[in-house]
Order: structure tokens, then sequence, then C-alpha cells
């Protein structure tokens, strides 16, 4: 390894000729305005600072190469490892600085080209940089330096980089606050880098991990993408990235997140693709050091590491049609992807993976296939109506697939799953009664929706077809979520308990389409009665049209009855759980938030405490929690047994312990907070 600190202008050769080629894996242009700007007050503060006697120095970062031989016999070639995205911005300064002064000082224009291409050389070899093909890169920046006009229909990051630098750089010359001559000098000499040229037979990804250098931070997937360009012949490169890695991230991209999260698609598969084949979950920032570590110890040759990088890319379709069920051609099969969509199973994709593969390689037919999808719906329903934590899910999910037999997929599947804290019949029923599941979340919409819609379809099956909405579904509460005095009156006495408790739970939902949301709106229930029981969806009409006098707790655990028994039918027991002693869990323990122990000794304790930390924790507590959670939160002590945060809210805390857990499994969810930073340990 050869290191030494270079001038920009020294980089590319002092006007003579060099080529840099970036491998067919590096990322493309990514940097973004913040760090145009960034570069270019670094350049202005050099120049503020420039005098004749001693030129200001700014390093840059480090450039790593590998020598890649000659070209022509004369132009020596470079494999650009790191460095591509400072070398493309320079590039791009130097190129509108040259625009902007193309006519008033044609030399320097001239002296700038030098460093931007080998005048006699053709095709690529004029080039001094060559971006990759990704979103435009390349197209973009060769059009540029032509002097032709961008292409349409790119995604590249690179003509909005240039008119940047273009107007910039434009504005200054014409308000002359620059001298053309004296700003050349200091891009070419003061801007410096650390040159780092390696042989052909160093482990160049190696230097790259330790390189922390000033611009846009890589990704994991980015790593792993210049981890492979690194391991890789050159020879090998352009047929193993044309082959599998582009059409990988063609449909992967790292742009796009992945449901709630902030993981790219392609870091998060590669996530779950080693978590399928370790059996634990990968920490999302070191997807990179564990997709290295299987190599270095998985494959021993280069044959080895392509059969790899083919083996992801089989995975990549698989995942992308996880991600994007509509992708799946198989209709029975993307009917149930869809559904599993909804209910977020994100947890699930690396057993999903496994699965997929053995679809794939037809040790699995299509019938089987949906009953393992519609085996993983059953659970994951059941442990959403009673609010079962899902972090169990990132430890259960990871080790499933070993523990069943892929012979009878299906058959053993139920048999491991009913292991897995699989809520039992009687948990369900009861949860369903008293669990707040609503909140003004699109995702919780959507899996109340889900539940809502199957038990309306399932009361049709005998009926030879069912009814359906006109238009998409809303979440209509019959107990209104503003109760008027009207509403209060025929509630009586107890109106506040009985709204509290009951409001957001399954029996005071169901589905109508936004206009008869707004006809029904906070109408008084005798109003909604009537107009349910002549309602399309046989979920509203057969049940409103029997005598109900008064809409109060009692009938609303009635109607919640009543779903549960269609529920229970629908996603039936996959067989009888195994008997866990459990405390009773009469009283709070202990409360631990976000590693801060609290001394509990009432369960309101447990919702003070909760809701204190998060209103301290997010700004907007107004919007974020307070607006979504209504019937806990108001701005004075309008109900009894309320305390006051020190933000100023009221919070209603005549609460009993199913009703105190289910309110802050919102709030924590709310407010983004991880079900781990949460602990609450019971008697």
């Amino acid at each position: 390894m050869d290191a030494k600190s270079l001038k920009l202008s020294k980089v590319f050769a002092s006007g003579g000729d060099v080529h840099y080629v970036l491998p067919h894996f590096q990322r493309e242009y990514a940097w973004e305005k913040e760090n145009w700007q960034t570069l270019l007050n670094d350049v202005m503060g050099l120049y503020e600072a420039y005098t004749p006697e001693k030129e200001p120095e700014h390093f840059m970062g480090a450039l790593v190469v590998i020598q890649d031989g000659m070209r022509n016999g004369v132009i020596p070639a470079f494999k650009l490892v790191d460095g591509q995205q400072r070398l493309t911005t320079f590039s791009l300064m130097l190129s509108a600085f040259g625009k902007n002064i193309e006519s008033s000082h044609p030399a320097i224009n001239k002296r700038i080209s030098r460093l931007l291409t080998n005048p006699d050389e053709s095709d690529l070899l004029f080039f001094k940089l060559i971006p990759t093909t990704k979103y435009g890169d390349r197209d973009a920046y060769l059009a540029l330096l032509k002097g032709e006009e961008f292409p349409k229909g790119i995604d590249s990051k690179i003509p909005d980089a240039y008119r940047f630098f273009d107007k910039e750089i434009g504005n200054r010359i014409k308000a002359k606050t620059i001298d053309p001559e004296l700003f050349f000098i200091v891009l070419a000499n003061s801007l410096q880098v650390v040159f780092i040229d390696l042989d052909q037979g160093e482990r160049p990804y190696e230097i790259f991990e330790s390189l922390n250098a000033k611009g846009k931070p890589l990704s994991q997937a980015d790593l792993v993408r210049n981890y492979i360009a690194m391991k890789l012949p050159e020879k090998r490169q352009a047929a193993i990235f044309n082959k599998y890695w582009s059409k990988i991230e063609t449909i992967l991209q790292e742009k796009r997140n992945v449901g709630k999260s902030s993981i790219g698609e392609l870091t998060a598969f590669l996530r779950h693709y080693l978590t399928m084949r370790n059996g634990v979950l990968c920490n999302r920032a070191h997807v990179y050091e564990r997709f290295r570590d299987r190599i270095e110890n998985e494959t021993s040759s280069t044959d080895d590491f392509e059969n790899e990088i083919a083996e992801l890319k089989n995975y990549a379709e698989h995942y992308n049609r996880l991600l994007r069920p509509e992708n799946e051609p198989d209709q029975e099969i993307r009917a149930r992807l869809l559904r599993l969509d909804i209910l977020e199973v994100s947890t699930a994709y690396p057993f999903l993976l496994a699965v997929y593969e053995s679809y794939s390689q037809k040790h699995l037919s299509g019938k089987e296939f949906v009953e393992v999808l519609e085996i993983l719906e059953n659970y994951i329903v059941r442990r959403y109506l009673t609010n079962d934590p899902t972090n169990y899910l990132n430890k259960m999910f990871p080790t499933l697939w070993r523990e069943i037999n892929p012979n009878k997929l299906a058959e053993s599947l139920k048999k491991v799953i009913i292991t897995k804290n699989y809520p039992a019949d009687t948990r369900v029923r009861r949860e369903v009664l008293t669990e707040q599941v609503y909140d003004k979340r699109i995702q919780t919409s959507n899996k109340i929706i889900l539940v809502l819609d199957t038990v309306n379809r399932f009361l049709s099956v005998k009926s030879g077809g069912y009814t359906v909405l006109d238009n998409p579904p809303t979440i209509e509460h019959i107990l209104p979520q503003t109760p008027s005095a009207e509403w209060k009156a025929h509630l009586g006495a107890n109106w506040e308990e009985i709204y509290t408790e009951n409001l957001h739970t399954f029996g005071n939902l169901t589905l109508v389409t936004q206009e008869w949301n707004s006809k029904l709106s906070n109408s008084s229930f005798e109003n909604k009665k009537k107009l349910l029981a002549s309602h399309a969806l046989i979920l509203n009409k057969e049940y409103f049209k029997q005598s109900i006098a008064k809409w109060d707790d009692k009938a609303i655990q009635d109607r919640a009855n009543f779903l549960v028994d269609t529920i229970l039918e629908y996603w039936s027991e996959l067989g009888t759980p195994p008997v866990v002693q459990k405390s009773t869990g009469s009283k709070p323990k202990s409360l631990t938030i976000m590693g801060q122990l609290f001394d509990v000794t009432s369960w309101r304790d447990v919702a003070f405490y909760t809701a204190q930390v998060i209103s301290e924790l997010i700004d907007d507590f107004d919007t974020r929690i307070a607006a979504q959670m209504q019937s806990y939160f108001d701005r004075q002590e309008y109900k009894s047994a309320c305390r006051q945060l020190p933000n100023g809210w009221w919070i209603y805390l005549n609460l009993s312990a199913v009703s105190v857990k289910s309110m802050c499994r919102n709030m924590i969810s709310l407010a983004e907070i991880s079900e781990e930073d949460w602990q609450l340990e019971e008697e």
C-alpha cells in the first residue's frame, strides 16, 4: 500500500492523462445539497484565507484506488474503491466554474477542461472519471462534459449538483466577489486528499472499513456492495453485476424504506436473509459485518462467492413479493400475502423467505403455501387481538424454520406455533372485550378493517354471496369519540367510565363508507341504530335489527361477544396451547422505561409515569399522543381521578389493570418507543 498527500490537480494528473473507473458495484452518486454546500463553504473559506506567501490547505478525506494497468499503453488506469462522491462532486464544481468563465477567461477554462478529459483519446477513455450507470449517472456526466443537454427520464442527482454549482459560482462571478484566476488556484492547489494506492493482492475492504471521510454516510447495503466489488476479480465484475446484482438493486431500492422502519429495502432484505441463514435477528447496524463474516467463513473461491450472489438474487425476488404481493402471479398466494402485508409481519420475513424458496424449488405446492400463510395469519391476528408484544416475534421467527419438518410443513408448523405464546380461545375472547384497539394511525385502521371485513364476509359464507361497500371503508365509533350532551344523558351518571373503558374496543367499532360516517357522526343511538339496521353490510344490518334499548357498556360487550364468536370460528384455534404457569399480575412490581426505573405501587402510577416520560421525550405531545387518545387526556381536570403531567395535560387514571396496559402500549407505539424499552414487572 502506498499512501500520500496529493493536491486535487495532481489527482487529475496536473493536466496529463489518467483514467478512473468506478467498479460496477459502486453506489450511485448520492451527495445532496447539504454536501454540495459544505464543499462550497470549504472552498470559499480557503479562498478568503489565501495569500501568495502561504497557500491554505484543506483535506477532503481519502481516495482509495487499485492500479488497473495501462490504457493504450500510456494512460495509467485506476479502479476507484473509495472517494467517488468527492471526486465526482469536485469534477462537477470544476465544470460549472469553467462554463461561467468560458468567454471571459478562455485560458483558465482550457486548463479546467484538461483536468477533466484526456483530449487525445476517444470513447470512454476521453474522460478521466467514469461514473457508474446507476440511475443515469454516467449518461448525465458524459453529456455534461460533451456540452450536451442532460438526458431526460433519468433519476441521477448529477444534474441537480451541477445546477447548484453553476448558480452559486455564477452569482459570485457576476457580483465580482471572486477572482476567477485566484479561485482556480484554490481549487487546483488548496484542496487535497490522502491518495491510497493498493496493490491487486491486498484486501482493500479492510482499508475501506477504517475510513471516515466527510460526506454522505454509506448505508449497510452500500458497504456490502463495495465489499463485493473489492472481493471480485475485475474480469468477473461486469458479468456478475449485470446477471445478478443490478437486478437485485432494481427490484429492492435503498431509497425506499420497508414499512414504518427507517431501513432501506436492500439493507432490510440483507438483514432478513442473514437472519434466515444464521437463525439470529441481525442488528440493523451490523448487516455489513455479518455479511462479510459469512462470505469469509463460508466461501473459499470466486465460484463459491458467485453462487452466493446468485442465491441473493433468488431470495431478493422472493422478498420483493413479500413487500409487494401484487408481483406474485398465483392469485391465492397473492391474496394471502396482501392480508399479511396489512398485518405488518416483517418479523416473519426470514421464515417466509425459506418458505418461498421451498415453493420456488417445487418442494411445496401452491395449496400448501397458502395453508402456511393461513396459519401465520391465524397466529398474527390472534396475537394482535390480545395485544401481545411484538418483540417476542423477533426471537421466535428466525429459528422457526429449523423447528419444523419441511416435508410436512403445514402440519408441523401448526404443532410448533401453538407452543410460541399462541393465544387460546379463552384469552382472545377475554381481551377482545376490553382491549382498546383503535388509534388514528392508518396501519392500525387497516388491521381493524381487515378483521371487521373478514367477519362480515364470513357471516355471509352460507348465503351464496356477500355485500361490500361501494367506497373505501372507514371505521365508525357507535358511541362517538366526542359524545354530545344527549349521549351523556343516554349513558347516565357513569358515562365517563363507560366512555373511557369502551370507546376504542372492537364492540364499539364498525365499518361504513365516509359518506355514512359523516351521516352517522355524533347523532343519537336511536338514529344510528335505525341507519345501521338498514345498512347493506350484514355485519351491521343483522345485528342492529334486534332490540337494543341502550348503547352502554353491557351492549358494547354483547356486540364484542357477537364479533368474537365469528372471529374464533374463522381464525379457529390451531390446537390447544400448552399451559404456562404465570403470575396473576394483580399488582405492578416495577416499571422501567428506556433504562429508568420507577417506583410504582399502583396501576395509576404505571399509566402516569409512562405518560410523563413520553411527554418529556417528544415535542409534539399534543398532536401525536393527546389528540390520538382523547378519552385519556384533556387540558383541564374535567374528570375525577385525574393527575396533571408536567406539560400541563391532565391524564385520566380511574382504569383497570387491563386498560392501563393497553393504554400504555398505545402510548409507546404512538411515541415510536420500542416495546423492549418499556418493561413492566408484575407480582
